[in-house]
């Protein structure tokens, strides 16, 4: 959205000029939000239309990219959010807030840590921070171009939507660098792309933008904003629509074709409305100009009524003054020169460096209507002194107040300085863009003629003249009737009558057109009504202050009976509270007394307490020391029988010697693992049954030819319990072993141990051998392992049995004393 600049210097006075104004409008944090709009849309829209303002308004002495930063800064919005539209929701991330706050290292920083989407997003908004800075220093537009580069390595092929969102800004680069073919190559080759995708809203934003950097007066500027306007119809997005009918009228304004562009705007309030966009004043305050250069003063009364009536936040002030510097040309052109210089006062009470930009120009139209009504050294000192200490900055500035300048030494008859003054000006004036002239130029011009008509030089007259006829509007009533006015008085000093009398005549009807008497009646008569609703409004507010006095007043008699009776309620308190005070006093030492006991008692149990636990960690020693010299006995034991073993000749001798060394086993195990755990009294039982297990099968050298399955439920059991539980399954795992697969045939062991009921444990250990001699009767069977098993089941307080089908079947019930699931 960047116009080219015109002149070097006014675009770094400006550049300057912008950068203080945006320190001043926001903090070293991010944007706060001032616009009353949580939506996206209408933000953006927003920081648009009041950039546009902002831009036409300073007649191009703002470039547009410092217009709409400002106008961002304003409203407390991010600047990114009119050109992060491509490839952004427009929600603020870590990076936008940082880069908004002008953190740029931070957010380089920030760059380092993304991946992916992110940091292509922050690449981009890294780009335009750089590319719409205002100015086009080298340095700023290298810097963008590395991060767009970036942005272009790592986007992911078939990302279209990256793809039309890096070349924008890589079109917007080319613009800013003065390569402006390329440029439009570029957003040719998004719309090309848009349009390709299916995308028109992009392809009509495409449009929208490469037209923006089109000169004004270029025969496409205009058509490429029609097509774009036609797409974001068919989409319905009145936003856009209203967007792009901006730049259309603003290019119908910059022609001075006032007519078609008071269509546009009357569209645009339209369409504002149909969105529920309050911030109508910008459209209101155009269509004032306009009414004014038409010389409608009773549509114009009528606009500006409304458009100070549209401002209603505080953010909206800032642009007050040019409202009001409407307000106050119209009570000039309705003859009302107090009113009018009253209003430029209120204007310049608050002026300031930081906020020049908004009153400057009401300044001079206030030093013009000074002079007009022949307050001429009034005008000299207000120029002389405001001149001094704010001096003018851009062209525009520097070339009006030379003007009135000139025009206040003329008025003195200082004709010297006053046309040393007014060639200065002339001199000036043919550097400002034709584009930005507005209705300052033919009045100066006519001024400037109607001096040198005075000393005789009336063909010099008549170059100016013609120069503000150029500069007139077709429009303009009031100034093409001070043009016939100004030749009538050329021709009668040439002696050319008869001409003299047509121009006369001329003047006379434009004059008629432009300030009819009627016309001046009924603005007039439109003012008074404004003014009385204003009175009223005044009144009515007036009453509600006296009414809010009167409860006020109503207010502070209850509350002085109200402190009356606090008074005597807190002397009652006090009393009261004097006399708890002195028994807190007597609870408090009765207290220290009895805490002293309790912190003796205290220290008392701490040292009993200090005692026990170490008792009990000696305990802990103790046990694991017993548990670890059980097991070393056991082992000692299992060592001699297995010594003795070897010398053994008779092999029911070395079978019994065997049984015995797998039960020592069994029970030094159980030590072992108590010694190792941090537990000292229970034993996990799925670990202990698996090791045991293990050993048993490889003592026995079976092989694989038997398996075993183990069905083992996670839970601990005292030591009392799991001891002659191992025994058990010892004994019975043995006896599968040795006598349930006799012919070494492949067989299975199943040891199943689990809750019966909740407070019952189950044990059964089955094998699929075969099974018990017909006959068999435990009760009257003389084994050792079978009298041995019932004797440790009845050690368990459980009851034990045997039985046979297709395999042994033994199965133990017993209660369980200790359980941690």
């Amino acid at each position: 959205m960047t116009f080219k600049s015109f002149h070097p210097a006014r675009q770094f006075i400006w550049g300057l000029l912008c950068f203080i104004l945006c320190i001043c409008f926001t903090n070293s944090r991010a944007q706060t939000n001032l616009s009353g709009y949580n939506d996206v849309t209408r933000q953006r829209l927003l920081v648009t239309i009041a950039g546009q303002y902002l831009h036409t308004i300073s007649q191009g002495q703002i470039d547009a990219d410092s217009a709409m930063r400002i106008s961002a800064k304003i409203y407390g919005l991010s600047p990114l959010l009119i050109y992060n539209e491509w490839y952004s929701d427009g929600k603020p991330t870590a990076g936008s807030n940082l880069l908004d706050a002008g953190k740029v290292k931070e957010a380089r920083a920030l760059l380092e840590r993304l991946t992916g989407d992110d940091r292509l997003r922050l690449l981009a908004d890294l780009s335009c921070y750089f590319i719409f800075k205002p100015g086009n220093a080298k340095a700023d537009l290298d810097e963008a171009s590395v991060y767009i580069n970036e942005g272009w390595r790592i986007i992911k092929p078939g990302a279209v939507n990256w793809e039309i969102a890096y070349t924008t800004l890589r079109a917007h680069w080319l613009n800013q660098s003065g390569r402006d073919d390329e440029s439009q190559k570029a957003f040719a080759y998004v719309v090309a792309l848009s349009e390709k995708t299916g995308n028109m809203r992009a392809k009509a934003q495409a449009m929208l933008s490469a037209a923006e950097l089109l000169h004004y007066g270029d025969p496409a500027r205009v058509a490429m904003f029609q097509k774009a306007l036609s797409i974001f119809t068919s989409l319905n997005l009145k936003d856009k629509q209203i967007e792009a009918l901006s730049e259309i009228n603003i290019d119908y304004f910059v022609e001075k074709h006032y007519d078609i562009a008071e269509k546009y705007m009357l569209e645009i309030v339209k369409l504002q409305s149909a969105i529920k966009f309050r911030y109508q004043q910008f459209p209101y305050d155009a269509l004032a100009f306009i009414a004014i250069r038409k010389g409608d003063l009773t549509s114009a009364l009528t606009y500006s009524t409304k458009s100070l009536q549209s401002m209603v936040t505080k953010a909206d002030s800032a642009f007050k003054s040019f409202f009001w510097g409407r307000r106050a040309v119209l009570y000039s052109k309705l003859l009302k020169y107090d009113d009018a210089i009253e209003l430029f006062n209120k204007i310049l009470e608050n002026k300031s460096t930081q906020t020049r930009l908004f009153w400057y120009k009401a300044f001079l139209a206030q030093s013009e209507t000074l002079l007009f009504v022949g307050r001429e050294k009034e005008a000299l000192r207000l120029l002389t002194k405001t001149g001094a200490e704010y001096r003018p900055a851009t062209l525009f500035e520097k070339m009006f107040y030379t003007y009135l300048l000139g025009r206040a030494y003329e008025t003195l008859h200082q004709n010297s300085l006053a046309e040393k003054s007014y060639q200065a000006f002339l001199e000036m004036a043919e550097k400002f863009p034709p584009e930005y002239i507005q209705d300052e130029y033919p009045r100066a011009f006519i001024q400037i003629a109607n001096f040198y008509r005075t000393l005789g030089q009336n063909s010099g007259a008549r170059k100016l003249l013609e120069l503000a006829r150029r500069a007139t509007p077709k429009l303009d009533m009031e100034w093409a009737g001070v043009y016939h006015y100004n030749l009538f008085k050329l021709d009668s000093a040439d002696k050319n009558y008869l001409r003299a009398f047509k121009e006369l005549q001329l003047s006379q009807q434009y004059s008629d057109s432009a300030f009819s008497y009627d016309q001046r009646k009924k603005t007039a008569e439109l003012l008074l009504k404004y003014e009385t609703e204003k009175k009223d409004k005044n009144i009515k507010l007036l009453n509600s202050q006296n009414q809010l006095e009167r409860i006020k007043a109503q207010e502070a008699n209850r509350t002085k009976n109200k402190t009356l009776i606090g008074i005597v309620l807190l002397i009652i308190i006090i009393g009261l509270l004097f006399n708890r005070y002195r028994i807190k006093q007597k609870n408090n030492l009765q207290l220290e007394a009895n805490q002293k006991e309790l912190d003796q008692k205290n220290a008392y149990l701490e040292t009993l307490n200090t005692e026990q636990d170490k008792l009990l960690k000696e305990k802990e020693w103790l046990l694991k020391e017993v548990h670890h010299r059980v097991k070393n006995n056991l082992q000692m034991v299992t060592s001699l029988l297995y010594s003795q073993s070897v010398y053994l000749e008779d092999n029911a001798a070395k079978v019994a010697v065997n049984d015995s060394l797998r039960r020592m086993q069994a029970m030094a195990l159980i030590h072992q693992k108590l010694y190792q755990d941090q537990n000292t009294t229970t034993i996990a039982m799925p670990e202990y049954i698996n090791d045991l297990v293990q050993y048993l099968h490889e003592s026995f050298d079976a092989g694989n030819r038997i398996s075993f399955e183990q069905q083992i439920e996670a839970l601990d059991l005292d030591v009392s319990q799991a001891i002659p539980l191992g025994l058990i399954v010892t004994e019975s795992i043995v006896n599968a072993m040795k006598y349930a697969f006799l012919n070494e045939e492949d067989g299975t062991v199943s040891i199943i141990l689990q809750h019966d009921s909740p407070d019952y444990l189950v044990l059964k250990i089955s094998d699929n051998g075969i099974g018990l001699p017909p006959g068999f009767d435990t009760m009257e069977h003389n084994s050792l392992g079978l009298d041995l098993m019932q004797g440790l089941a009845r050690q368990l307080k459980g009851y034990f049995n045997i039985e046979t089908d297709n395999g042994v079947h033994i199965t133990v019930r017993f209660l369980a004393l200790t359980l941690n699931k």
